[in-house]
């Protein structure tokens, strides 16, 4: 409980390297698609395309985790890449984006990566030049 007063931005400051990099990794493959806006706010950074809120950001403990919209969990296309989603959908926070996934490593990030691809393909969101 000791972060409990420090913003998303400080967090992701003290962040070990590792976290960093994957934080970095994912961010800049979130905002290569065409309208794609963040914002950083005290627990979290949000992207959002046209005012719909595509992913959610956070750090928890010492590890990035990343919270993408309902359809990741129930669509058979995702289900390829294999990758473990937590449904937080009870929680009124993660009502647009239930679907939780720790990020810890390198492939990890890459797989997120893909689900976002492939996310961004079905939403007709092209990437930018």
């Amino acid at each position: 409980m000791e972060n409990r007063g420090i913003n998303f931005e400080d967090r992701i400051k003290n962040a070990d390297e590792d976290t960093f990099a994957l934080y970095t990794l994912i961010k800049e493959h979130l905002l290569s698609y065409q309208g794609i806006k963040n914002r950083l706010s005290i627990r979290c950074d949000s992207y959002r395309c046209c005012r719909r809120l595509i992913a959610k950001m956070a750090i928890g403990g010492s590890s990035l985790k990343i919270f993408l919209p309902r359809e990741v969990m129930e669509e058979e296309q995702y289900s390829q890449i294999k990758i473990r989603f937590r449904d937080l959908s009870d929680t009124s926070a993660y009502e647009d984006t239930p679907a939780m996934v720790p990020v810890k490593s390198v492939v990890g990030a890459r797989k997120i990566c893909k689900i976002i691809d492939i996310f961004m393909e079905r939403n007709e969101i092209k990437k930018s030049k």
